[in-house]
């Protein structure tokens, strides 16, 4: 299943599907590793309306809730 990446919880691993941001913000979420295909998980949940951290190619990025709600990713990974 396609959610924002808003969606997925703390813990829960995703696939990167597209990212449906403005060009220099997709630009800069590419270069952070936000590419489609790129495996991710959450691991920081902040409270709701503020940042979350995700684990992306061994770093841990923190974004802010407008950001994560232009990417979107398929959770069902087999």
């Amino acid at each position: 299943m396609v959610l924002p990446l808003s969606q997925i919880d703390l813990g829960e691993k995703a696939k990167v599907v597209w990212i449906a941001s403005e060009a220099h913000m997709a630009k800069r979420l590419a270069d952070l590793g936000f590419v489609p295909d790129e495996e991710i998980s959450c691991v920081l949940k902040g409270r709701k309306g503020g940042m979350r951290a995700y684990l992306v190619r061994n770093a841990v990025i923190g974004l802010r809730e407008e950001n994560i709600g232009e990417i979107f990713v398929q959770t069902d990974l087999c």
